[in-house]
């Protein structure tokens, strides 16, 4: 497997931090929908940019993490670690913008996050640290809050993030396998 170009990083790193920033600040602000409009093309561009025949593999790892996400934090929502101001958008429990940035987050599986497939455990500590350091960002600036406290809410979304993080590199490693069986014919830079 080898590693994707630094063009491709440089592009996926940007598009990481355009999305989150996009949706945090776009709930922030008061304009929730903003940040999911960005996010769509952000991912159109990240999709285009593909070789064809990898397109299916992605947006499938793109939805599974938007799934995976979409039940994480409204698990999160339910147990009162998460919160939103009535004017956060669409969506219910989580929120549209939080969906979002999970398939904006996916786009750097086969990316910048290349170097974790294989390495369930390391990547259950790094989104058992990173995922916290983003919801507590998020929480900063204004897009959401913290109703049972800090403690509470970074402990579950550490916890959510640990099993996130190899639930989805195993999934993005299985669809890999899945689509060269079915001939896909994926390209050997990217594929896992």
């Amino acid at each position: 497997m080898n590693a994707p170009t630094t063009p491709w990083l440089l592009f996926n790193l940007g598009v990481l931090n355009a999305g989150w920033f996009a949706c945090v600040l776009g709930n922030a602000y008061g304009v929730p929908l903003v940040g999911p409009a960005v996010v769509a093309v952000l991912l159109a561009a990240h999709l285009g940019l593909m070789a064809p025949e990898l397109r299916w593999r992605e947006v499938a790892i793109l939805l599974l993490a938007g799934a995976v996400g979409y039940a994480g934090d409204s698990a999160l929502v339910m147990a009162d670690a998460i919160g939103f101001d009535p004017g956060s958008g669409p969506g219910a429990p989580t929120k549209l913008w939080m969906v979002a940035m999970w398939l904006n987050f996916a786009t750097a599986l086969n990316s910048a996050l290349y170097w974790l497939a294989g390495r369930p455990i390391l990547a259950s500590l790094l989104g058992a640290v990173g995922g916290p350091l983003a919801y507590l960002g998020g929480a900063r600036l204004g897009a959401l809050v913290f109703p049972a406290g800090d403690g509470w809410a970074l402990v579950l979304i550490a916890l959510e993030w640990a099993l996130a993080m190899p639930l989805l590199l195993a999934l993005n490693r299985w669809l890999g396998r899945r689509f060269r069986r079915a001939g896909a014919g994926l390209n050997a830079e990217v594929s896992r």
